[in-house]
């Protein structure tokens, strides 16, 4: 089978971002790569790098942080050394994001149907009927009803299934080949949840896009991830297909999460879930050794140290002084 083409490479990423306290290391070192028509998911807990991830991405990082890279690489053009200028073309038009709020994300001064065609008459020269058309049928495809009618109204009139859907057809405007979407469904009760990824599922298949979903919400990894990147203090701690993660989590951390999820069959109803004790420490200064050894059971003297990295022939790997295969 010939390997998909490969979309978004990111080698050695770093953001930092200043603070009266010093240098806060949000993100530390993280590699990836998204191929064409795959979903990476990247999970963890809140404050652990991941939405510094996703804006390092797209360019969108306060002032007060700064990002570093060996390689960033959209479809082989380099978007590290790329001027202001040709970001501000790739994106929102062959690079999109879908934000966590959508009532922050969109605009309450302007309407829908402005928000929606203002970025395609910018980056496709289109008319504002063409435009308008084109928002018409996009909102149709995120199963929003009487789509015409809603360009002329305004977020606050929209419910928050609805405002998310609209997030998505305005990321999918201009017909984009990487969608990063950040807790596209974090704020949506269940049943809209399962309806929004059941949505990004079905257009990422059908357009073919590149998807990096951010979420901390490992139920959502399951239903939608091909792959899947654990994070942990700015740093990704495992790395490897869902069906690996799921089956064979070889971190401490990435086995404390799955601890935490009930397993119908298997959890008694009322029973206890699974817990990691501690919180994630302060990425703020030098950061030497493990960053989750305050919190492992299984920490020695050598975490302290320099981590090795293990592989597995499926791809999996993982930073841990454990040997392969040790499970709890």
């Amino acid at each position: 089978m010939e390997a998909r083409e490969v979309v978004l490479d990111v080698q050695g990423l770093d953001v930092d971002i200043r603070t009266a306290g010093g240098t806060l290391h949000a993100v530390r070192d993280v590699s990836f790569q998204v191929r064409r028509g795959e979903t990476l998911c990247i999970v963890g807990e809140s404050g652990c790098g991941k939405s510094m991830t996703s804006l390092s991405l797209m360019g969108l990082l306060p002032k007060v942080a700064s990002r570093r890279t060996r390689v960033l690489s959209f479809l082989g053009e380099d978007l590290g050394t790329a001027k202001p200028a040709r970001i501000n073309t790739l994106r929102g038009n062959r690079m999109a994001m879908v934000f966590q709020e959508p009532m922050t994300a969109l605009n309450p001064a302007y309407t829908i149907g402005d928000q929606l065609t203002e970025h395609y008459m910018h980056h496709k020269g289109a008319s504002k009927a063409q435009a308008q058309a084109r928002a018409i049928e996009l909102l149709e495809k995120v199963g929003i009803a009487s789509a015409s009618q809603r360009l002329g109204q305004y977020p606050h009139q929209l419910s928050g299934g609805l405002r998310q859907r609209v997030m998505i057809a305005m990321a999918l405007m201009c017909g984009p080949e990487l969608l990063i979407a950040d807790e596209p469904s974090t704020a949506l009760d269940v049943t809209i949840q399962a309806q929004i990824l059941r949505l990004l599922s079905d257009l990422q298949a059908e357009l073919g896009i590149a998807m990096v979903l951010i979420t901390h919400d490992l139920g959502v990894v399951a239903r939608i991830a091909d792959r899947v990147a654990v994070m942990y203090a700015g740093q990704i701690i495992e790395e490897g297909s869902a069906h690996d993660i799921f089956a064979q989590p070889q971190h401490p951390y990435t086995q404390g999460l799955m601890r935490c999820i009930p397993v119908p069959g298997r959890t008694a109803p009322g029973g206890k879930l699974g817990t990691i004790p501690g919180v994630v420490p302060s990425l703020v200064g030098e950061i030497v050794g493990c960053a989750f050894r305050d919190r492992c059971e299984h920490a020695q003297a050598i975490c302290a140290h320099a981590i090795p990295v293990h592989h597995t022939p499926t791809g999996q790997q993982w930073r841990c002084v454990l040997n392969p295969g040790v499970q709890t």
